[in-house]
């Protein structure tokens, strides 16, 4: 049985799904009343067209960085180690609280220093509400998409979200 709230296909009979723990019982899983409830349990986070990350290694200034982030218009880079995989990420909030105001010198800072360890990452997969309830209770901007070997392979904002489900709305209203 395909879990509602991550996607992870479970054994059937299973009571609660392998992946994250959610109820597979009948009757305490939700079931969609409208078009929008359907589309956000059912459709995958990947239907918000999310765009390709932007990606550094751990040694990369903070010069570098925010240079990056500035020329390409958006407000993170992924944090990537040698063989690729995701292992953290530099936001602009990561920016304001931790680098802001301390006069250093950004071509001596390494990311590594200042990115946010320990994200919050999802599958293309993985369904949207499970993406939206990751980004609200981890209070994110940016949420990391990344394959089965955990390297990025795009990047949802919650600006992604909130124009999806906007375009969801007007046509179902």
């Amino acid at each position: 049985m395909k879990c509602p709230s991550c996607g992870y296909e479970n054994l059937s009979g299973a009571d609660a799904c392998e992946n994250c723990g959610t109820s597979l019982t009948r009757e305490d899983v939700p079931q969609a009343g409208t078009e929008v409830e359907r589309s956000l349990m059912e459709d995958p986070v990947k239907c918000l067209d999310p765009i390709r990350p932007l990606t550094v290694d751990l040694m990369t200034s903070l010069t570098e960085a925010i240079e990056l982030m500035r020329n390409h218009r958006i407000g993170c880079v992924l944090v990537t180690a040698a063989d690729g995989s995701l292992v953290g990420i530099l936001t602009e909030r990561d920016l304001l609280q931790k680098v802001a105001g301390h006069r250093l010198d950004l071509d001596q800072c390494a990311v590594q220093d200042y990115m946010t360890e320990g994200l919050e990452t999802s599958k293309p997969d993985y369904p949207l509400g499970y993406a939206i309830q990751r980004m609200i209770v981890s209070d994110l901007r940016y949420l990391p998409l990344v394959d089965e070997a955990g390297r990025p392979v795009a990047i949802a904002s919650s600006r992604d979200i909130i124009d999806y489900i906007a375009t969801k709305f007007r046509a179902a209203g």
